[in-house]
């Protein structure tokens, strides 16, 4: 042991050098990687095994590779390496410590293109740059102090030490080259945002990434004083009916006429984080990268016609794995949101219920307002999506597993508590005079056993697109234009259509829009319905995958589902009594 103590030639000295670089760099580890342990518990809720290796895999070649930095024998390596090291802590605490959420590499597009702002962001965020600022003082200084010396003598395993920081940093880059925007989730932020610039910082070379543009068009007088986007998670458009009688969602034929139903319709993609950011971003579908890419956001349109805006997310307490700002959100894109509402510590099933009171209070405010509002709706596992007094159908997927019977119980039981109670609450008192709602989901479900539910890149299943979408209306001029086009619609609706609508809500003028969109829920579309999967800024991929998708086709499965305690129904679509 004697032969690797540092200069010092003290066994004290040593141990205590020891003791204080791994104390340092484990407090630095715990407090800049804070959405490590729900990360991993979010994969093993989802069974998600093979990407939870992956995960491990990269997270101790980070470990081995911040111990071979910080003890090496040079201290002009330790340095170097402390000084990258503590670079990527304090970017990665500090951004953490400003947005609430987790570093990827679309907020450094985002940061880069606001890159002029960056004195007013000193000022505004002093107290998270200045936390970042020691973590990298912190960082560095346990690196310069001493190494183990005595391994100078052995020239491969120095080289070997010196070298095998780059690993870290290379898998990071490789695993979002390979796997979207959204893979970096909880990776090490010692290497991580290092990588993530990196990366960008080639895209942005190669002109992949253009500039975000400013609102050029001007609004004129709203066609709706309150307007509500509503999007669920994970509800099927086959899945809600509004025939009388039926027992899956049966308070929804009484609500039918508050309704001008679209559907079924196809999503703009098939996973969360790409459908919302593709209505945020207002996407043409004539040129999707080109404009998620550009575009400015629904919020700051909202914000140039007038609009008061509003944002809610009802995730924020068990979907997203501690973040703030999900699905694409930047820190830019906050900045043109007046209220802002992440759903925390509510009661089990009942954050869309807070979701629908914050909404109504949001319209008592006597201003123009806009609301984007991210439903908590039936994520999986579906059992966690209602409480479990409201179970109408089993047997329940998290009693028995993993079946057919019980996956499709489960579903059934979070789309009753979603939508059914849901709107019987929400609609209960009526809306405020000149409101307009557009109701959707972001994505379909796949029920079958062993399949992905959604999120599919490659033999995409059309169940994973497959959504509602409904207007809502408290004015007849504009419920007779909404009718009118759901029948010229029919068979062909589609996410790409509300873009425009939403604008046309807002006031901007026909000719404006309609140069720049095909199609609105007023005017209907002759498009095929398709819809997108993978990567929609063409940031790493060499264009958008496009799938079709057959509206006319029945999609629904046999129902299998009896009551919560046992008993079978039969195989057909109608639930069987007695």
């Amino acid at each position: 042991m004697t032969k690797l103590l540092p200069n010092t030639g003290s066994s004290a000295w040593f141990l205590a050098t020891i003791a204080i670089k791994l104390a340092v760099i484990a407090q630095l580890l715990w407090i800049s990687n804070d959405g490590f342990v729900g990360r991993v518990a979010m994969m093993l809720e989802r069974a998600q095994y093979p990407t939870l290796v992956i995960f491990f895999a990269i997270w101790g070649m980070a470990v081995a590779a911040l111990l071979a930095a910080t003890f090496h024998p040079s201290w002009a390596v330790r340095g170097f390496w402390g000084a990258v090291l503590g670079l990527g802590t304090a970017f990665g605490l500090g951004y953490f410590l400003a947005s609430g959420s987790q570093l990827q590499i679309l907020d450094i597009v985002s940061l880069w293109n606001a890159r002029h702002e960056a004195g007013r962001a000193t000022a505004q965020y002093g107290t998270a740059i200045t936390a970042g600022a020691l973590a990298f003082a912190f960082f560095v200084a346990a690196n310069l102090l001493p190494g183990l010396k005595g391994l100078s003598r052995w020239k491969p395993a120095t080289l070997a030490m010196a070298l095998l920081p780059v690993l870290p940093f290379a898998l990071v880059a490789g695993v979002v080259e390979m796997k979207g925007p959204a893979s970096s989730r909880a990776l090490p932020n010692q290497f991580t945002p290092v990588a993530l610039s990196a990366l960008a910082g080639v895209k942005i070379a190669n002109g992949a990434v253009p500039e975000r543009e400013t609102v050029a068009w001007t609004a004129s007088h709203p066609l709706s004083k309150n307007i509500v986007m509503l999007v669920d998670e994970s509800i099927r458009g086959d899945y809600i009916d509004f025939t009388p009688g039926n027992p899956f969602t049966p308070h929804m034929p009484a609500l039918k006429s508050n309704f001008i139903d679209f559907g079924p319709a196809a999503s703009g993609g098939n996973c969360s984080n790409y459908s919302n950011v593709l209505l945020r971003y207002l996407a043409r579908r004539q040129d999707v990268s080109g404009s998620v890419s550009r575009n400015p956001s629904v919020f700051a349109f909202a914000k140039k016609a007038g609009f008061r805006t509003v944002f809610i997310d009802a995730q924020a307490d068990n979907i997203t794995d501690g973040n703030l700002l999900q699905n694409f959100m930047t820190m830019a894109e906050r900045e043109d949101i007046d209220s802002f509402h992440a759903i925390r510590g509510v009661a089990h099933g009942q954050e869309d219920l807070e979701l629908a009171r914050i909404i109504a209070e949001e319209m008592k405010n006597p201003q123009p307002t806009f609301i984007y509002a991210n439903k908590y709706g039936a994520h999986f596992p579906y059992d966690s999506a209602y409480p479990a007094s409201a179970a109408q159908y089993g047997p329940l997927e998290s009693k028995v597993g993993e079946t057919a019977q019980a996956k499709q119980a489960s579903y059934r039981n979070a789309v009753a508590w979603s939508v059914d109670h849901f709107f019987t609450e929400f609609l209960k008192n009526g809306l405020p005079p000149d409101t307009t709602v557009v109701y959707t989901s972001d994505h379909g479900q796949v029920l079958e056993p062993g399949k992905l539910t959604h999120c599919q890149v490659e033999d995409v299943d059309s169940r994973t697109a497959l959504v509602p979408l409904y207007a809502i209306t408290t004015d007849a001029t504009l419920a007779h234009q909404f009718a009118q086009g759901a029948e010229l619609s029919r068979g062909r609706a589609s996410h790409f259509q509300i873009p425009a609508t939403l604008l046309l809500l807002m006031g901007y003028g026909d000719r404006d829009v309609l140069s720049a969109y095909s199609s609105s829920l007023f005017h209907g579309t002759t498009e095929a319905p398709a819809f997108t999967t993978g990567d929609v800024f063409g940031l790493f991929s060499d264009g958008v995958v496009w799938n079709p998708i057959d509206l006319v086709k029945t999609y629904l499965e046999p129902n299998l589902v009896g009551p919560p305690a046992g008993g079978l129904a039969g195989t057909d679509n109608t639930m069987q009594q007695g």
